[in-house]
């Protein structure tokens, strides 16, 4: 009974976050322009606040660098598979957000501790820290203006001064020179962190409210909804299998590394995704997929508990 309430109090404020954007829609409470407006304060102050943050503490040890490797390797392949072969059939702007990252941070972590602690909540930690690599880039594309076809040089202009990009190197500059160690010491390190911390509390809810106010199963997008989340399902299924093999095949891997790869083989594709749509047809897509796998993700999880009790 302990282990389904503690299931309960991560599964419950999800699903709490997501009906209540469906009645904002369905009663009116607010307007899609409202929503848009929250979804800029996550990308634009408080998702830069989270990836600063995460650079700036981020402790990187050599255990988990076997499934960093293999999860960065998979991630990269499906987001090179989105931006060319689906990108063909399914002509949505953010689309590669879909598979260029997995929920790992509101879900994939709380779900991992419920299962084996908190101590062992880095497993996933790093998983969530290495796709990054292929996220970051992808949400600065996806989030920047670039006009009617772009040179290179514009492009890559346009990435590296995006406020996403600006923060994680800011913190990743400051962690491995040593100075947000030095500014820890002296106090002001906590300060820095307390404030983006702040700024970022509000995240987890907004993102989760406009997966609900965007979600559609209507029939003029029902099909490509259903389309993108089994294409999704399978190429992670495909994933989860081939780095298990893997895994399987290096000595000394623990028995949690292999856990913390396969949730993360199952988890959604990030909450991120319907923020980054250009328009209602966007948004709908994305949040349509998203509520999708997030309940595939909960089936699957529960399966995954009652084996691992």
């Amino acid at each position: 009974m302990e282990k389904v309430i503690t299931v309960a109090q991560v599964i419950v404020p999800i699903l709490v976050a997501v009906l209540l954007g469906v009645l904002a829609k369905r009663r009116k409470l607010m307007t899609p322009e409202q929503v848009q407006g929250l979804q800029q304060f996550v990308l634009k102050f408080g998702l830069p606040c989270v990836i600063f943050t995460s650079c700036l503490t981020a402790n990187m040890g050599m255990e988990s660098l076997s499934s960093m490797g293999l999860v960065l390797l998979f991630v990269l392949l499906s987001t090179v598979l989105s931006f060319t072969v689906l990108k063909k059939r399914y002509d949505y702007h953010n689309l590669p957000m879909l598979f260029c990252a997995q929920e790992t941070g509101m879900l994939g972590i709380p779900l991992f501790i419920i299962l084996f602690g908190a101590a062992q909540s880095y497993r996933m930690g790093v998983l969530d820290l290495i796709q990054a690599v292929a996220a970051y880039p992808v949400i600065a594309i996806l989030t920047t203006d670039t006009g009617e076809n772009p040179t290179a040089s514009v492009i890559v202009k346009k990435v590296f001064t995006s406020p996403l990009m600006i923060m994680s190197l800011l913190g990743l500059s400051l962690n491995l020179s040593g100075i947000g160690g030095l500014l820890n010491r002296i106090g002001i390190g906590g300060i820095i962190t307390a404030s983006t911390s702040f700024l970022s509390q509000p995240i987890s809810a907004l993102m989760i409210f406009s997966v609900g106010f965007n979600f559609s199963l209507a029939k003029e997008c029902r099909r490509p909804v259903l389309e993108i989340a089994g294409i999704h399902f399978g190429i992670f299924a495909l994933f989860a299998v081939l780095i298990q093999g893997a895994l399987f095949l290096l000595p000394s891997v623990d028995s949690l590394t292999r856990w913390a790869t396969l949730l993360y083989c199952v988890l959604p594709a990030s909450y991120l995704a319907p923020g980054l749509g250009r328009n209602t047809r966007d948004y709908t897509m994305a949040s349509g997929v998203c509520s999708i796998l997030t309940a595939a993700c909960l089936l699957v999880f529960c399966v995954i508990a009652a084996v691992v009790a």
